[in-house]
């Protein structure tokens, strides 16, 4: 991954400082670690489908936030926990009669 082209290419966008462009792009090396999408993805993403936690991240300054919303955003949760009295297949008796 090339920072100087992401750093030129965010800063038109973003509209904010080297410092705070260079934290992004460690924010998003992070979470590509996570969710299994490359940088370049992750970036992608985050141009089209952040822009709410980007604009949380300028009033809260809250890089941690920042992370977590992006990797909550970008993993799909859909593993629901079995209910109290659901037993596992391997624990269910066989019915004989």
């Amino acid at each position: 991954m090339d920072h100087e082209y992401w750093v030129e290419r965010l800063s038109g966008i973003l509209i904010w400082n080297e410092r705070d462009i260079r934290k992004i792009l460690r924010v998003v090396s992070d979470s590509s670690h996570f969710t299994g999408l490359t940088v370049e993805e992750t970036l992608d993403f985050l141009q089209h489908g952040c822009d709410e936690e980007i604009e949380l991240l300028k009033q809260t300054y809250d890089w941690t936030l920042f992370k977590k919303q992006l990797i909550s955003k970008l993993t799909k949760r859909e593993i629901t926990p079995p209910g109290l009295s659901v037993l596992h297949p391997d624990l269910m008796e066989e019915d004989y009669t």
